[in-house]
């Protein structure tokens, strides 16, 4: 990319191999940023670098653990080597697993606890000195409407996206003195299996694309360097704001 409201900067997206996260990063590449992806390692990390590259922009891969600090740090390093730079991070990072508390696992709870909660602070925790030390920079958490209301059969996941909230919006005040900026954006009902939705049907009011959520993102990005937005919520038009 040759142009753009982000030229010249570079983004870290985790969870950038597939699904919302590399929705995000080609959002934010269409408007002109370097990307650097960070998932595990793998072909599905290198094709999606590949296909960034492909389409004109500058990605890496930045492959790591999330849930494990050492990896998270040494991704970092990685990606101010070679990048030499950051002002964004989107910490996007996330799975699902549903069940009724009492059929909920110990190992299933630490699953989703660890790579929900635990990875968006440990990935926070290793790009806040940068983004400090520059006095600028954005971060965007992708919660879920969990993260705002409870779910039937899904405690541990509106559990680590509450925590997730918790975590931002005290990062928000921290951070606040140094012009960086917090978003957290809560979106509902992605069609993330990627199934072909006609225009003219009522499911398509009832189901966001990945897209539409990452140009929310990168809008949130783009805003001007005194413009700070908060907690935004995006749902289709069908669903309303409640679980149900």
């Amino acid at each position: 990319m040759t142009g753009g409201r982000l030229k010249g900067q570079v983004a870290l997206v985790t969870g950038g191999s597939r699904g919302l996260g590399l929705a995000i990063a080609r959002a934010l590449a269409a408007e002109g940023a370097s990307l650097a992806l960070v998932a595990r390692a793998g072909a599905e990390l290198d094709k999606a670098v590949a296909s960034l590259s492909a389409a004109g922009s500058r990605a890496v891969a930045a492959a790591a653990d999330v849930t494990r600090a050492d990896d998270v740090e040494r991704a970092m390093r990685s990606v101010l080597d070679r990048l030499g730079r950051l002002d964004m991070v989107i910490l996007n990072a996330g799975t699902w697993q549903g069940a009724p508390i009492h059929e909920t696992s110990e190992a299933v709870w630490d699953q989703i606890i660890g790579l929900n909660l635990k990875g968006a602070f440990l990935a926070l925790k290793a790009t806040l000195p940068t983004l400090i030390s520059q006095k600028r920079g954005t971060i965007v958490g992708i919660s879920s409407l969990g993260g705002l209301v409870g779910q039937s059969g899904s405690a541990a996941y509106a559990a680590s996206k509450w925590g997730l909230r918790g975590l931002l919006e005290s990062a928000a005040l921290e951070l606040k003195p140094h012009d960086i900026r917090v978003s957290l954006v809560y979106p509902h009902n992605i069609n993330s299996a990627g199934r072909a939705i006609d225009p003219g049907s009522e499911e398509r009011n009832q189901a966001l694309e990945p897209g539409d959520v990452a140009s929310m993102v990168a809008w949130i990005c783009c805003a001007p360097g005194y413009v700070s937005v908060g907690n935004v919520s995006i749902w289709p038009i069908g669903a309303g704001i409640t679980w149900r």
